[in-house]
């Protein structure tokens, strides 16, 4: 009987517990753009370039929870334009722009910095996984080369699957507005290539609107 009593009072006392976890949920939209690029390192001579970046643009959807006003667990879809300008030596002796588009998974533990005014100061850094969805590869007008089109896959342009860290720092305002800038590290190695390794790159400007 007393074993009863105490296993009601234990059970009690932990859903109390748990109740207080109130878990305030918010979600949020940002909208930007990016300046990727690929790390590349050459295998046969060990040696590392950074080709050069391009123009795209971010669209990512995140939904956050958290327990406290100074601490955070964010994810949610991503979608990202990624890619590169290669300027020598992939496609021969021109240049080429490489278009990659990428849906994304990030998984973000959040830092905030609360203001007197309810807005706040945020740093974020989690990983992130990424699914190839499509790519292209646009050459010079004037280039009578080999045209190469882009294909995912191991046999393809670049492998599929990728995976990194994310890290943004940011400002968010007390109207639900929001400001960030952020950087992309692909670890993941896409080049289906024995002589060179190859990685993404991205520092990202986004502004966003959370609810």
């Amino acid at each position: 009987m007393k074993k009863t009593i105490f296993i009601c009072i234990l059970l009690g006392l932990m859903d109390k517990s748990l109740s207080a976890q109130q878990w305030n949920i918010r979600y949020s939209v940002r909208l930007g753009g990016n300046l990727p690029y690929y790390a590349l390192s050459n295998i046969n001579n060990n040696t590392s370039r950074v080709a050069s970046k391009k123009v795209g643009f971010t669209v990512t959807g995140l939904v956050e929870a958290s327990t406290a006003r100074y601490f955070a667990i964010q994810s949610g879809i991503s979608f990202q334009q990624l890619g590169s300008q290669l300027d020598y030596s992939e496609f021969g002796n021109t240049p080429v722009k490489q278009h990659t588009f990428w849906l994304q998974l990030p998984v973000n533990f959040v830092g905030k910095l609360p203001l007197k005014d309810s807005s706040y100061f945020f740093l974020s850094m989690g990983p992130y996984g990424g699914f190839g969805l499509m790519g292209s590869n646009s050459f010079a007008s004037n280039y009578t080369g080999n045209r190469e089109d882009f294909t995912f896959g191991d046999s393809g342009s670049q492998k599929r699957f990728d995976y990194g860290v994310n890290l943004h720092f940011g400002y968010q305002l007390k109207k639900g507005y929001n400001l960030s800038a952020g950087y992309l590290l692909g670890l993941a190695d896409l080049s289906t290539s024995s002589r060179y390794e190859q990685r993404n790159r991205a520092w990202a400007f986004t502004v966003g609107y959370s609810f």
